[in-house]
């Protein structure tokens, strides 16, 4: 069992970096992801409040997981997204603009509107043809000088997969956070090149055996809300296709999707309960955290016993 939760859960990201006890832990962050250096780095910033995300047709809870303002005014929006999302770059697109067209309440002028950066961390390859850049930056730039005259939005991507170094290979600070957010599952110990107090406070925080029940049901329905998204989306989606040739189109689409959508949630489930019943939960909590039936939850701890 991993010492450490998952930090790209909605409910851990935001107990690392929505918090204002954290907030050293975001600076830090945003600095070192961002490549912020001299006067352009954050020294203070303070949470907004969340505004309501426009609704589309497949959003069924809130990608802006973290937004602040820093004090030179630019605003940060900082997004995690676990699954692959189709036309996920024209989302962050349309995510940032409404942030942006947002601030301007009736009576203000343009002058006060103040740059957007949003930064987004994936947990799949969303630019395969940028081999060995893991963080990429995005602007609207004069194509013939390239200067950077529309300054008000624009974007980074950070995409786990690409980041191959081992934790000897540490070097600067935005490769131990990168670090951190993809190899929480193999650590069992903060990494020794590890000296940064905001970093050895992250590992502190995800650390699964100070949560409380409270935050630990929290983290498990977050998990389970995820995987019934996304898993739908994309899983079920590609086996209702499958299906769909064999059975007719669009019988075997939809038989496809609930069927991988039902088996996806249970494996989910099943994984969960294996970190509760390890952490010391009673199979009654394991099987109201859950949702699976207490049978169910009693058979599966025999089989562990076994193993």
């Amino acid at each position: 069992m991993s010492r450490y939760l998952d930090p790209t859960n909605d409910v851990a990201f935001k107990k690392i970096f929505g918090t204002d006890d954290h907030k050293p832990l975001l600076i830090s962050f945003l600095n070192a992801t961002l490549g912020l250096t001299g006067q352009e780095m954050i020294q203070t910033i303070e949470f907004l409040q969340k505004e309501q995300v426009p609704q589309i047709k497949d959003n069924k809870l809130t990608i802006l997981d973290v937004k602040c303002k820093t004090g030179q005014g630019t605003i940060f929006i900082v997004e995690i997204q676990n699954k692959v999302v189709p036309e996920f770059i024209k989302r962050t697109q349309y995510y940032a603009s409404h942030c942006y067209v947002n601030q301007l309440n009736s009576g203000s002028t343009y002058l006060e509107l103040s740059p957007v950066i949003l930064l987004a961390i994936v947990n799949y390859t969303l630019f395969p043809n940028k081999t060995e850049r893991v963080v990429s930056f995005h602007k609207t730039l004069d194509i013939e000088s390239h200067e950077h005259d529309h300054q008000a939005i624009s974007y980074a991507y950070i995409e786990l997969p690409k980041f191959e170094k081992k934790e000897d290979e540490l070097q600067t600070v935005q490769d131990k956070w990168i670090f951190f957010l993809k190899n929480w599952k193999y650590s069992k110990e903060i990494p020794k090149s590890v000296q940064e107090k905001e970093i050895i406070e992250a590992y502190q925080a995800i650390e699964q055996f100070g949560w409380n029940p409270f935050e630990m049901d929290e983290y498990v329905r977050a998990n389970l809300f995820r995987t019934d998204l996304y898993r739908q989306q994309q899983v079920s989606y590609e086996e209702g296709l499958e299906k769909g040739k064999e059975e007719g189109l669009q019988e075997g689409l939809e038989k496809g999707l609930q069927e991988g959508f039902e088996k996806g949630r249970l494996e989910e489930k099943l994984h969960l309960a294996q970190q509760l019943l390890t952490k010391g939960f009673s199979q009654q909590e394991v099987s109201e955290m859950t949702k699976l039936k207490l049978e169910e939850i009693v058979k599966y701890a025999e089989v562990m016993n076994k193993t």
